[in-house]
């Protein structure tokens, strides 16, 4: 800032001063502050240009005294993890409750989108609109968690390039899915469709658990295994993975569509069930033999994930096999529903241990 006094003004030509003083009333132009300083001491032409002149001039003359700094905050990776963590478990919290909309019947709750009803946004007091209208209000966590892990991987020091890139993953992924399940709703529930929505939600949380394992504080390289070994591993995943699939396609031509005017798959129910029964039984036997190969592992992380894995799958299957033997009771569906999202983490997992790359920091 030039300061400029009258009194300062010798023919033409403006001293510099040592020290300044802030007038009492700031000039404001427009929405400029601008301090005016008055003059106290002047300094010879001879000493302003030597060496060892130091002109003083005070910060509040530079500085308003409305001006307020602003601190860019700054994320620690302990911070980070823990909005990695909050994305994960949302994405897997409107899985669960997206089938509670599809298991209470309450799909068509909200025949409009994103108003529940025309040129209403809230619905009225009805049980199935309230579903609906609460799996959106999720929707919209899950929206504001991810916008955060970008803006946090951004303010994250140190700075790892991979943790923005993974989180704009899910920026992608969940624009899609608001989309896919504005669709769903246009379609009536059309079976492929809400099949997509769910598949969809498994490639979001597929990603979700890699950006929160790539986020955690103390992230080391993983457990460097043999190449069967990690084969068998990638393999379970795999399956894993198609009995996820083969499990839509068991609600799809079930009895649970969310409507009960709605159209379901032209499959068999019983022959497609086998399929998917079949499956889960030959993954079961892949992970317990999975399970016996990594005993004599020296590192438990590997052994531990095959452990959770196995635990979770047991569980699974003994929930699917008895909602199928007592006609599909509501409650067992949707413990069924949340048993796989859980699976299907822990089998991401159990790969993600075997990863032996580290993170590039920027």
């Amino acid at each position: 800032m030039v300061v400029i006094n009258s009194s300062s003004m010798i023919l033409g030509f403006v001293s510099i001063t040592k020290a300044v003083t802030v007038a009492p009333k700031p000039l404001r132009v427009g929405s400029t502050v601008v301090a005016l300083c008055s003059i106290e001491r002047h300094d010879t032409a001879r000493n302003v240009f030597s060496p060892n002149h130091k002109p003083q001039i005070r910060r509040e003359c530079l500085q308003p005294p409305n001006f307020a700094i602003v601190r860019i905050v700054r994320l620690n990776p302990q911070q980070y993890h823990l909005l990695a963590r909050t994305a994960l478990w949302l994405l897997a919290v409107i899985v669960v409750s997206g089938a509670s909309v599809r298991l209470t019947g309450s799909g068509l709750g909200c025949s409009d989108w994103p108003n529940c009803e025309p040129g209403h946004l809230i619905p009225e007091a009805d049980f199935h609109a309230w579903v609906e209208f609460g799996n959106r209000i999720v929707t919209g966590l899950v929206s504001i968690a991810v916008v955060l892990a970008v803006l946090g991987s951004t303010l994250r020091r140190p700075l790892v390039t991979k943790l923005t890139k993974w989180s704009w993953g899910l920026v992608a992924g969940v624009a899609i899915q608001i989309a896919l399940g504005a669709i769903t709703v246009i379609t009536h529930l059309s079976p492929p469709i809400v099949m997509g929505h769910f598949l969809l939600s498994m490639v979001l949380i597929w990603n979700a658990t890699v950006l929160e394992h790539m986020a955690r504080p103390n992230n080391t390289c993983g457990t460097s295994v043999v190449k069967s070994l990690r084969l068998h591993i990638c393999l379970v995943a795999v399956m894993t993975a198609i009995v996820v699939v083969t499990g839509t396609m068991v609600t799809g031509s079930g009895p649970h569509g969310g409507d009960e005017n709605v159209e379901r798959l032209a499959l068999p129910f019983s022959e497609i069930a086998r399929l998917h029964g079949g499956i889960v039984v030959v993954l079961l036997l892949a992970t317990v033999i999975l399970r016996l190969r990594v005993q004599n592992l020296r590192t438990g992380s590997v052994k531990h994930r095959v452990n959770v894995v196995l635990f979770v799958m047991i569980l699974q299957a003994a929930i699917g096999y008895t909602q199928y033997f007592t006609e599909l009771p509501v409650l067992l569906v949707g413990f069924h529903v949340a048993g796989a999202t859980v699976l299907w983490i822990s089998a991401v997992r159990l790969v993600l241990a075997t990863v032996t790359s580290p993170l590039e920091v920027a």
